[in-house]
């Protein structure tokens, strides 16, 4: 079998390039004309120039700190690798650090199933806006019933994030019960 890996899509640059020239190159053309025929008042425009420039940086470090998500179908298992970028950061969708990559061997696995759940956020004009998120469950099998191991962490299934994948999650759950079928 090849390996197969599904990535997170990229992100789109046209958006991030609009927003920087209008918040960040356009108030930084006007501040420096202002800083240059100032004659008082240097370090009110220099705090402006600083806080302009923390926009740009923002968008800029999204780009170098970016570590993709992606799912890597192999002959012995299935790795799941998690992603994080400081834009998920600064929504507070976790911390600075990566969880490291979890490896299920094909042995272990029973099943794979998407959970969908619904989010609501508010929006502007007192509503709320709802949107679907999915992940993707891979079931363990039950091997022993034991009813307490306190020694041993045994998960009953492990998941990932399918929100920022090209495939659609029908697509993902196809490819990766295929994928199972042909190593049985």
């Amino acid at each position: 079998m090849e390996t197969i890996i599904i990535m997170e899509k990229k992100k789109s640059i046209t958006t991030d390039v609009i927003l920087v020239a209008i918040f960040a190159v356009v108030p930084l053309f006007f501040l420096i004309k202002w800083l240059i025929l100032a004659d008082e008042g240097l370090v009110f425009i220099i705090f402006f120039i600083v806080v302009t420039l923390f926009f740009p940086s923002v968008v800029i470090s999204g780009y170098i700190w970016d570590v993709r998500q992606k799912i890597v179908l192999s002959k012995s298992g299935i790795t799941l690798h998690f992603g994080r970028n400081i834009i998920d950061i600064m929504h507070w969708a976790g911390s600075f650090s990566i969880r490291p990559h979890q490896e299920v061997f094909w042995a272990e696995i029973d099943a794979f199933q998407i959970d969908a759940y619904e989010c609501r956020e508010s929006a502007e004009g007192g509503g709320y806006s709802t949107f679907m998120k999915y992940n993707l469950l891979i079931q363990i099998k039950n091997k022993d019933k034991v009813v307490f191991n306190f020694e041993k962490f045994s998960p009953k299934y492990y998941t990932i994030s399918l929100t920022k994948f090209k495939e659609t999650p029908n697509e993902i759950l196809e490819i990766c019960e295929r994928f199972l079928q042909n190593i049985k």
